[in-house]
C-alpha cells in the first residue's frame, strides 16, 4: 500500500518532538512523514524574537514543502497547529491531498488565536508573558494533567519539554483559502475536553463538507495513545 506524504504540524509550547511516536509508526507503514518544529519552539527556542509572528510559522511549513519538492500531501496540525495548516492552505493549497485537524482551531479568515479564544485569554497570555520577564514569549498555560490525563514524572516529563511560546503567533491573524484546498477532516478527542475546540468539532460534524472522527482520548492524544493516532492518519494517507 503506498502512503501519501504526512507533515505533522505541533501545537503551542511544543516542537516537532511531540509528533515523535505517530511518526515513526507512520514511517514503519511506509510513509515519507516531516514533522517540523517550528520557529521559537523546543530546540529552535533561541531563534524567537519579538517578530516571531503567525506568517513566521506558515512559512516555516511552507518551506519544508518546497525544499523536498512535496505534492500530494496529507497535513495534519494539532491544536494550534489548526492555525498554521490553514495559512499553509492558502499558500500552497495545490500542494495538498487533505487537511486533518487533529482537535485543533479552525480559523476563518482574517482571524487570530486570540480572536478565537477570547480577551480574556490574550490578557492572561499577555499577563504571563510580563510575569515571566518575557513579554514576547507566554510560558504554557495548559497544565499537562489537563491535556493527557497523566499526573506525576509521567506529566512532568512532557512538562519539561515544554517551551515558552512567541506571542506574536497568537496575535496575528491568519490568512484562510477562499475555497477549501484539499478534502478536509476534523478529529475530535472527547476524553477530559478542554472546552477551545468543540464548536470546531460540532460544525464539522454537521457539516457535508467535512469528514468526521471522534477519538476516545484526551487533548493530547498525539502522546496519550500514539498508536491509535498513526493508525487514523495511515488511513486517511492510504
Amino acid at each position: 500500500m503506498t502512503l501519501r506524504t504526512c507533515v505533522l504540524v505541533h501545537g503551542g509550547w511544543h516542537g516537532g518532538w511531540h509528533w515523535d511516536d505517530v511518526a515513526a509508526r507512520l514511517r514503519n507503514a511506509g510513509a515519507d512523514v516531516h514533522a517540523p518544529t517550528l520557529t521559537g519552539l523546543a530546540e529552535r527556542a533561541g531563534e524567537a524574537t519579538a517578530r516571531t509572528d503567525m506568517s513566521t510559522h506558515v512559512a516555516d511549513v511552507v518551506r519544508v514543502i518546497d525544499e523536498h519538492g512535496l505534492d500530494d500531501v496529507v497535513l495534519v496540525g494539532h491544536s494550534y497547529g489548526g492555525m498554521v495548516i490553514t495559512g499553509v492552505a492558502a499558500e500552497r493549497g495545490d500542494r495538498l491531498a487533505e487537511l486533518v485537524y487533529l482537535d485543533a482551531f479552525v480559523p476563518q479568515d482574517g482571524q487570530s488565536v486570540g480572536d478565537l479564544l477570547g480577551p480574556d485569554f490574550t490578557a492572561a497570555a499577555r499577563a504571563l508573558a510580563e510575569a515571566a520577564g518575557t513579554p514576547s514569549l507566554i510560558p504554557p498555560m495548559f497544565p499537562v494533567e489537563d491535556t493527557t490525563g497523566w499526573s506525576g514524572e509521567r506529566a512532568a516529563a512532557i512538562a519539561r519539554r515544554l517551551t515558552s511560546h512567541p506571542i506574536g503567533t497568537m496575535e496575528e491573524p491568519v490568512r484562510a483559502p477562499a475555497e477549501p484546498a484539499a478534502r478536509r477532516t476534523f478529529v475530535y478527542c472527547n476524553a477530559r475536553p478542554l472546552g477551545i475546540v468543540e464548536p470546531y468539532a460540532s460544525a464539522a460534524r454537521e457539516s457535508p463538507d467535512w469528514d468526521y472522527y471522534e477519538l476516545a482520548g484526551p487533548h493530547d492524544a498525539v502522546r496519550v495513545m500514539p498508536a491509535t493516532v498513526a493508525g487514523l492518519i495511515e488511513s486517511l494517507a492510504s
